[in-house]
C-alpha cells in the first residue's frame, strides 16, 4: 500500500494536510528534545568550570577574541567541528559578539588552511581524495562551478574543516573560495544562539531556584518566548536552507557528470 493511502492504525488513511502536520510537529519535538539536551550538558559539564573560565577570558581583556580565534584555528584545523566553538562563543560573548568572532574567526582559517594546502600539501591530499569517488566528483564540482558550489556547501550540514580543505585542492581560484564562505553565516548564528540560549537557561534555572519561580528583575515571559521561539526559528531555518543546499548540490553534480560523459562520448566518436 502506498504511502498516499497508509494509515495510522485504525484503519483510515491520514490526510496529507494531517500527515504534513505530523511531520512539522515531530521535528519541533526533536528540535526541542535537541535544546533541551545542550541545555542539560551545559548546566551538567560545563556550569561548574564556567566561574573559572569566564574570570580568565575576563582577566585577557581585549585579548579574549584573539585568543578564542587562535583556539578555533588550531582545532578546527585538525578537523574538530566548528560547532563546538560557535556554542562556546554563545555562552562566553553572548549572542551578536560570540556571532561576530565565529565569524571572523572562520574566514581567518579558511584563509589561512588554503595558502597552507596549495603550498604545502595540495597534491598528498588530491591522492588522497582519489580513493573515494563521491569526494572527488564533490571535489571536481567544486573546481568547475566554483563559487555555486563551494557556497552551497557551506550551507548544508557539512564540517567546515573538511570544505576547507576540498576547496584549497580543487582548481577553485582563492576569491571565489573566499567569497563562498559567507554561506557559513546562517549555520554559525544556530551555533551561537544554542550556547547563548544554553547560557541564558542555566543562568534562568539558577536564579529560580534561588528566587523561587519570580523572573528575574527586567525580564518578562515575552521576553522569554521570543527567546525560545527565536531558537527554534533559526534551527528550523537553519534545517530548511541545508535541505535545500543539499538538493542543490547533488542537482548540480550530476549535470557535470553528465557534461563530462557527454564530452568524453563526443571525445570517442571523434577519435
Amino acid at each position: 500500500m502506498s504511502s498516499e493511502h497508509s494509515s495510522e492504525g485504525d484503519g483510515h488513511p491520514l490526510h496529507p494536510l494531517q500527515r504534513s502536520w505530523k511531520r512539522i510537529i515531530i521535528r519541533i519535538l526533536m528540535i526541542l528534545a535537541v535544546v533541551g539536551v545542550i541545555a542539560i550538558a551545559y548546566i551538567y559539564l560545563l556550569e561548574p568550570y564556567m566561574g573559572s573560565i569566564e574570570a580568565y577570558v575576563k582577566s585577557l581583556g581585549p585579548w579574549a577574541p584573539l585568543a578564542f580565534i587562535a583556539i578555533f584555528f588550531i582545532c578546527t584545523f585538525l578537523f574538530l567541528p566548528e560547532s563546538i566553538f560557535s556554542i562556546a562563543a554563545g555562552t562566553l560573548f553572548g549572542l551578536w559578539m560570540g556571532w561576530i568572532w565565529v565569524v571572523v574567526a572562520g574566514f581567518i582559517t579558511a584563509c589561512l588552511v588554503f595558502l597552507f594546502v596549495r603550498l604545502c600539501v595540495r597534491d598528498r591530499i588530491n591522492r588522497l581524495m582519489k580513493r573515494y569517488p563521491k569526494g572527488y566528483a564533490v571535489e571536481e564540482a567544486m573546481g568547475e562551478s566554483g563559487f555555486k558550489i563551494m557556497f552551497l556547501l557551506r550551507l548544508a550540514p557539512v564540517n567546515y574543516s573538511l570544505l576547507n580543505y576540498m576547496g584549497a585542492v580543487s582548481p577553485c581560484r582563492f576569491r571565489p573560495f573566499m567569497f563562498a564562505c559567507i554561506g557559513m553565516i546562517p549555520g554559525n548564528f544556530s551555533g551561537v544562539y544554542m550556547g547563548y540560549v544554553a547560557r541564558h537557561t542555566s543562568d534562568l534555572a539558577k536564579h529560580i531556584q534561588e528566587n523561587g519561580r519570580s523572573l528575574p528583575h527586567g525580564d518578562s515571559l515575552a521576553r522569554e518566548i521570543t527567546i525560545y521561539g527565536g531558537l527554534v526559528v533559526a534551527i528550523v531555518a537553519s534545517a530548511v536552507v541545508a535541505r535545500v543546499a543539499l538538493k542543490a548540490i547533488h542537482k548540480e553534480t550530476q549535470r557535470q557528470k553528465s557534461l563530462k560523459d557527454r564530452q568524453s562520448g563526443y571525445s570517442a566518436q571523434k577519435a
